[in-house]
């Protein structure tokens, strides 16, 4: 999610929670980077996260603070891993990670479906206000307009999100996935991130496949050889202009790139894969469709 409410900066400016939860502990936790990641020396404080509801979301789980980022490992049951990846980018205004509802819960919805699935915590902290963000439905001008706000984060995110490619790539075999089938995917800011990784100028640290669920991307076009795309959005997204998605798939088109886009008439922004009683509730069908279509699950996977 793009924009941070106000319940969210006063758990930040007191610190409620701890950086240890049940998930944690089931889930194998790993380092992306061999030391201490880069850009970030002068970080410091504990990691904190604690529940959070907004309005028109819901409650999640908020992780912020974050100065070592990891992958979170979720793997199919036994006998039923087909060899793909997802690395999934939650989202969060690059100062809050909205774990539960953009991470850890799409990663067993994965994980159930053959693909083993990394919640990427990737950096970000809190202090401070976050960036003003418009208010009402933004159009492309005003959403433009603070971008610079956000460049400093997002930098700091898609160093992480390349590094998580690099490092799975290496490890491919470590964690029984196909080193040409990883994926990525991101929610508001996270799909910020997964799109920059994805425009990436160097094939090695460039996700096979992406998916953009209410994000956003530069203004720039894609690699010739740009990986396939499918797209997520709603109409009446209040942070993030439906616009920047339609902007998306044309660039992806003009590139004659394999491009698929869903626009739903309500949904909001952060609708994750949560039910809402509106049409946007069919996403993640969609999104399994096309996954199946592409090859990256198998005609044996769970369907709802």
């Amino acid at each position: 999610m793009l924009r941070v409410g106000a319940t969210v900066l006063m758990a930040l400016a007191i610190g409620i929670g701890g950086a240890s939860s049940a998930e944690t502990k089931r889930q194998e936790v790993v380092d992306i980077w061999p030391g201490q990641a880069p850009g970030t020396s002068d970080w410091s404080g504990p990691e904190f996260r604690q529940p959070i509801t907004l309005p028109g979301v819901g409650t999640f789980e908020m992780v912020t603070n974050v100065t070592t980022p990891t992958l979170t490992v979720y793997r199919p049951a036994p006998g039923k891993a087909n060899g793909s990846a997802v690395i999934i980018c939650p989202g969060g205004s690059f100062q809050i990670l909205a774990w539960d509802m953009e991470g850890t819960e799409v990663a067993q919805w994965l994980a159930d479906r053959g693909v083993t699935a990394f919640v990427l915590k990737y950096r970000v902290r809190g202090a401070g206000s976050p960036p003003p963000t418009p208010q009402g439905r933004p159009d492309v001008a005003a959403f433009d307009k603070h971008l610079p706000n956000f460049r400093p984060g997002w930098d700091i995110a898609t160093a992480d999100g390349r590094q998580a490619v690099r490092f799975l790539r290496t490890n491919a075999a470590r964690f029984e996935i196909a080193p040409d089938r990883i994926g990525m995917m991101g929610f508001s800011a996270g799909a910020m991130t997964t799109m920059s990784v994805a425009m990436s100028d160097d094939p090695a640290i460039r996700p096979d496949f992406v998916a953009s669920i209410y994000g956003a991307a530069d203004d720039v076009a894609p690699p010739s050889d740009a990986p396939p795309l499918f797209i997520a959005a709603a109409q009446d997204d209040m942070a993030v202009p439906v616009a920047k998605s339609l902007m998306l798939f044309s660039r992806w088109n003009a590139a004659d790139r394999p491009a698929e886009l869903h626009v739903y008439e309500r949904g909001g922004h952060g609708f994750g894969m949560r039910r809402h009683e509106t049409t946007v509730d069919g996403w993640p069908a969609a999104f399994e469709l096309w996954l199946k279509t592409h090859g990256w699950i198998g005609t044996g996977a769970v369907s709802n």
